[in-house]
């Protein structure tokens, strides 16, 4: 897969060439040492506070579903069951060797174009393949360079699927359905928690693929701070997931502040006592 997914906005190329113009330095080129300096300022906003927002978070999750796997049986419900029978299925294809790159660029793609409309901008050209893609718009910004890390585009999909066709359906009463002498129970909300599982999981392979190949996206912002930002926010994916699933009110969104906050102090605690 090519590493150029994301064009920059047309005046920033207009920028560069000028620069490579000018008989000028170009490592002490002031708009170089701007871009520089803003590099800098995102990288202590990362270690200052997106990175420990994403440790705190983490850590919250997992003991928040260590609660419910222990005490609440929160394994065998039909959420987390077809959820995680939709994860299989996507692991047992990838595992034979199936790499659905050019389905993954387009998601890519257009995370960037929807996210660059979003913010008001124009989308100039736009194109993908097998190989690679780009976007090129006359807008930049974080959020449109790391969309496709931050926003799993299939499981918006589905979700939105799951929340229209639940309009008009009733997606979690048993169904019955006879094929031959045989008959098939089930709930279509099945499926839907099935395909969750199965895209958020291509979601979760492919940005792991991809965030360890040298990409422009992470570079313009800086790794450091693209990574910790890319962390928080899939972080914070799943522990939306989990309070949705969550099989009992005790597990909902206070306890789950209420126990950020007892993991934000102790790890207050842990560092503060190894450092001073």
């Amino acid at each position: 897969m090519s590493q150029n997914t994301f064009r920059a906005s047309t005046k920033e190329r207009t920028l560069r060439r000028a620069d490579r113009s000018e008989l000028t330095n170009v490592r002490r080129h002031p708009r170089r040492l701007k871009q520089e300096k803003v590099k800098t300022v995102k990288g202590v906003l990362a270690a200052f506070f997106l990175f420990p927002l994403g440790l705190i978070t983490a850590l919250t999750f997992c003991e928040m579903l260590s609660r419910a796997v222990i005490r609440l049986d929160f394994w065998r419900s039909e959420e987390v069951i077809f959820f995680f029978v939709g994860g299989l299925a996507w692991a047992v294809t990838y595992a034979t060797g199936w790499r659905p790159v050019r389905s993954y660029v387009f998601g890519h793609e257009v995370s960037h174009l929807l996210v660059a409309r979003a913010f008001g901008g124009k989308i100039l050209d736009w194109d993908f393949s097998a190989t690679g893609g780009y976007v090129e718009t006359n807008k930049s910004n974080t959020w449109i360079t790391l969309a496709p890390y931050l926003l799993p585009f299939y499981s918006m999909i589905v979700l939105l699927l799951f929340g229209l066709v639940g309009v008009f359906w009733s997606l979690h009463g048993m169904q019955r359905i006879e094929i031959g002498t045989a008959v098939l129970h089930f709930k279509p909300v099945w499926f839907f928690y099935s395909m969750l599982g199965l895209t958020w999981c291509f979601h979760a392979t492919f940005t792991w693929k991809t965030v360890f190949i040298e990409q422009s996206d992470l570079e313009r912002n800086g790794e450091f701070f693209s990574m910790s930002l890319i962390f928080l926010v899939n972080v914070l994916l799943l522990v939306a997931l989990f309070i949705a699933a969550s099989p009992s009110p005790g597990l909902g969104m206070m306890e789950v502040g209420r126990c950020w906050w007892g993991t934000a102090g102790a790890v207050w605690n842990f560092f503060l006592g190894r450092f001073w």
